[in-house]
């Protein structure tokens, strides 16, 4: 099951809930930093407060080589068809182009972002994405004219597993 199929749009613009065991139900989004592990995936999420919205997630589906960066409750859903998330962190910089649609388990705005990563594209993500997370922090998103200040306290253990799980050989 690829990463179109684990995450999709509803109609083509909202973005539906993570599928399978990797999926949160609207009443079990911890707050703060988390990981869902499977074999060969892994999916980092922050939610700023339980049940909250998922202001970013980050996908990694090493079983069929994709990589997805999703974000919801921030931005707002503009006339442009491709927008970006730029994410900021000590100085460090990285960003990505997707589209808006709605999320499926909340009905906010959702920001995705998907594509299909080789062993060079994975390597370019692993030097820049982790390195962000590892600095002090606040790690800033933003997407258009709106940004929202995560903290990184508590992304520590996540990160690990998240790191171990998509650039190991698990």
């Amino acid at each position: 099951m690829g990463l179109n199929s684990l995450l999709k749009f509803a109609m083509g613009a909202g973005l539906l809930a993570l599928a399978g065991a990797a999926a949160h139900a609207a009443d079990d989004i911890p707050a703060g930093w988390s990981v869902d592990i499977q074999p060969k995936r892994a999916i980092l999420t922050y939610a700023p407060e339980q049940n909250g919205p998922r202001y970013l997630i980050v996908a990694c589906l090493r079983d069929t080589e994709e990589i997805g960066v999703y974000s919801t409750g921030v931005g707002v859903p503009g006339r442009a068809a491709a927008v970006a998330l730029g994410m900021t962190n000590a100085g460090r910089k990285y960003s990505v182009r997707g589209e808006f649609g709605l999320d499926g388990l909340t009905q906010a705005p959702a920001f995705r972002y998907e594509t299909n990563i080789d062993s060079r594209a994975l390597s370019i993500f692993r030097s820049d994405f982790p390195p962000m997370l590892s600095g002090k922090g606040p790690l800033t998103i933003t997407i258009g004219d709106k940004s929202e200040a995560l903290p990184l306290t508590g992304v520590t253990e996540p990160l690990r597993k998240f790191s171990a799980t998509c650039f190991g050989k698990s």
